[in-house]
């Protein structure tokens, strides 16, 4: 089992990472585990993408001449984020396709929803030093 309780797996040195408070997500891991079993995600063919808008440029950084160049048929992927009895989502991979969709007038984009087993899987808290790196 990878996930919170273990490291981020040896073989993914360089692989894609989405970093979000004090948590991130292995993409690569992640999209490795849907390719291996569908079931790790369901599939939206139309996910609403249009309240995105807000977070690029502030807390997320786009590249916009990198982002014009995305394949827009590629799926995002969410990740469902365990916050007391429920959850939040979160866009873990996908925010150059949701900038180019957005500046071409689209509302919509095709995402995968992890499975709550597949979150915890590609999840890696980030250490917590409270008084600094030892």
């Amino acid at each position: 089992m990878t996930g919170p309780s273990t490291p981020h797996p040896a073989t993914h040195i360089g692989c894609h990472v989405f970093t979000f408070g004090t948590d991130r997500w292995c993409v690569t891991l992640a999209q490795e585990l849907i390719a291996a079993d569908p079931t790790a995600a369901e599939p939206h063919p139309h996910v609403g993408i249009g309240d995105l808008g807000v977070f690029l440029g502030g807390l997320v950084r786009i590249d916009p001449d990198h982002a014009m160049t995305r394949d827009l048929s590629l799926p995002l992927l969410i990740a469902p984020l365990p916050i007391g009895q429920g959850s939040v989502h979160v866009l873990i991979d996908g925010w150059h396709r949701v900038y180019r969709a957005l500046s071409e007038g689209l509302t919509d984009l095709p995402a995968y929803v992890l499975t709550a087993a597949t979150e915890q899987a590609a999840r890696y808290p980030l250490p917590h030093y409270p008084r600094g790196p030892r």
